[in-house]
């Protein structure tokens, strides 16, 4: 894994530039490994480095795909729509305390295999870039995932999660089709 990945991961965006005390540091240069303010992308970093924009989203710290897809392979990652462009949270949410009540997942979504967070489209195994890093770097050095050991054979073999997804998706489209319509033929009342 990149160390760019664990520096981008680690830092605290939105925060006031040393050198702008106006501005908030939303931009990463891959390059330079370093979290700057748009100003400052433009006056030290050279025109050749590669810049990441960092949004806002919820609350949370969200990166463009688009921006992304040629440093790292966003696949599988659960995107967001944010002012019509897709986005991917850079951490996963905060996980629950001991008192809150486990979140149930919706019929049609899943979790994350790193964190165990609620994801609404299937297709997906991962909240945020950060689970997708984590669960790499355990697929690398063979850690278990979910208590059971990942094999080379593992890896390369499809899962049966596609086959469960379209045998779900088809089930829910046939309740869907069972469901009593809500309006039936009108009755007029009789004319006395």
């Amino acid at each position: 894994m990149s160390e760019w990945l664990d520096k981008l991961l680690s830092s605290e965006f939105s925060e006031s530039c040393e050198a702008h005390q106006e501005l908030k540091k939303n931009m990463f240069c891959v390059d330079c490994n370093s979290c700057l303010c748009k100003h400052c992308v433009t006056s030290s970093c050279d025109d050749h480095h590669r810049h990441l924009q960092i949004c806002k989203y919820v609350y949370r710290h969200v990166v463009h795909p688009r921006h992304l897809q040629d440093l790292f392979d966003c696949s599988k990652i659960q995107t967001y729509k944010t002012n019509g462009e897709r986005a991917i949270h850079l951490n996963p949410r905060t996980p629950p305390s001991k008192d809150s009540k486990q979140s149930k997942v919706v019929k049609g979504g899943t979790s994350c295999i790193a964190c165990g967070s609620y994801i609404q489209d299937l297709p997906n195994e991962f909240c945020s870039l950060a689970c997708k890093v984590s669960n790499e770097r355990r697929m690398l050095i063979g850690a278990p995932v979910n208590g059971s050991k990942v094999t080379k054979t593992e890896k390369e073999e499809p899962s049966d999660s596609l086959a469960e997804y379209s045998e779900m998706s088809n089930t829910g489209f046939r309740s869907l089709s069972r469901r009593k319509k809500r309006k039936r033929t009108p009755h007029r009342a009789p004319l006395f």
